[in-house]
């Protein structure tokens, strides 16, 4: 294979094209830009504006939302969480005093084992977490059936699944709850933030209970939101990435203190950004869904390398594209060929949950441990060009 990599140039993992317009909707947002925000977003998503309520993170999102879910049932303390998820989610119940119960998943679909989630779901159930990876769309009214009829609650994980569709839904929409992510490097991105939504008229008691003490943030946490969103803007260039490499920056986010999160609500600045993003989503992401096109016609040439298999009906967004491969040495040597090209492959969470918190641990989970030691993804972006979809697709086809 001939490659050329680009001189002082690496891919991030992932990347939203911020305009500087786009900025300036932050620097100088209107007095009502979170109602305004709020009211796109529920637009968007087609619910009522009373069922959306935004934070300064995915992370506060989901702690307001089990809070008002523990507020309303006290005799249920378990949260179903998948294996392989982002840590952070099993911390969140941590810290209420709840207790994350883990459940394995296929590699082959990162879908919830339906007969460890069967046995799992019970009368101490408080709510089972969905996670849509990626923004890969997963069956969602099985398990809805299921947590239903032990009394709980199903909620949405879509922090990284906003714009995909699932049976011509917006994914987030189907279970009792949804949850968005507004972090660096999500669909639509204002350096942090995130959102989460009632899909059923008793939910927004739960929002409005959860939401009850939260502080709105004045002009200096806006003005340090903007300064915050400016800066990912421009550490996620090619070139200021490649210096971050270099740096090790890049590995931050994989270190359990990066886990934390403020109780506080999202800032007028960011609902301004987030407001001009939004109305580019569907855009955005059809850049995504070509890129990921590409690389799925790439893999078919592959032997030893898999895509996740994706369900009928469904839409996804691609925020990055996964791929599976037959052993841990095999993704180390395949990461190590895209990285010495520039190519911003990601191997996301490098250990399963259980690993992570083993007391909390029940029982083996060979899906989540085969997905933590096989998993590597491919970035799908604005940066990616021709010559990185050629790069990838050789390494791929040779793989």
């Amino acid at each position: 294979m001939k490659t050329r990599k680009a001189r002082f140039r690496h891919l991030p993992p992932t990347a939203v094209p911020i305009k500087g317009s786009d900025l300036r909707s932050g620097l100088r947002p209107s007095p009502n830009s979170l109602q305004q925000f709020t009211v796109d977003l529920a637009a968007y998503l087609g619910i009522a504006p009373d069922a959306c309520r935004l934070a300064s993170s995915g992370r506060t999102a989901l702690y307001c939302l089990l809070q008002g879910l523990k507020l309303e049932n006290r005799t249920r303390n378990q949260i179903i969480i998948p294996a392989y998820t982002c840590p952070a989610v099993a911390r969140v119940a941590i810290d209420l005093q709840l207790q994350p119960l883990f459940v394995d998943l296929s590699p082959e679909t990162f879908y919830f084992d339906q007969d460890q989630l069967a046995a799992a779901v019970g009368e101490h159930t408080l709510a089972v977490i969905l996670v849509h990876p990626f923004g890969i769309p997963l069956p969602v009214e099985e398990i809805k059936s299921l947590t239903n009829s032990a009394g709980a609650v199903l909620i949405e994980d879509a922090a990284q699944a906003l714009g995909a569709r699932q049976n011509n839904q917006p994914v987030g929409t189907q279970g009792d709850y949804g949850l968005f992510s507004l972090g660096p490097g999500k669909p639509i991105s204002t350096g942090g933030g995130g959102i989460a939504i009632s899909n059923h008229p008793q939910g927004i008691q739960v929002l409005a209970q959860g939401w009850a003490e939260l502080p709105e943030q004045g002009g200096v946490g806006s003005t340090r939101s903007w300064l915050r969103q400016a800066i990912f803007q421009l550490a996620f260039q090619p070139h200021a990435w490649w210096v971050a490499t270099q740096m090790g920056l890049h590995r931050v986010g994989n270190h359990e203190t990066s886990w934390g999160y403020s109780l506080t609500n999202l800032t007028p600045s960011q609902a301004g950004t987030g407001r001009a993003l939004l109305s580019r989503l569907d855009v955005i992401n059809v850049g995504r869904k070509r890129h990921a096109a590409r690389l799925s016609t790439a893999l078919q040439q592959s032997v030893h390398v898999h895509a996740v298999r994706i369900e009928e009906n469904a839409d996804p967004i691609y925020l990055r594209f996964p791929i599976i491969t037959e052993s841990e040495q095999q993704r180390e040597q395949l990461f190590a060929k895209l990285w010495s090209e520039g190519i911003g492959a990601g191997r996301l969470y490098e250990a399963s949950l259980p690993s992570i918190y083993p007391m909390y641990a029940t029982k083996s989970y060979p899906g989540a441990e085969a997905v933590a030691g096989r998993l590597i993804t491919l970035p799908t972006h604005h940066f990616v060009t021709e010559s990185d979809l050629q790069v990838m697709s050789q390494i791929l086809a040779q793989t």
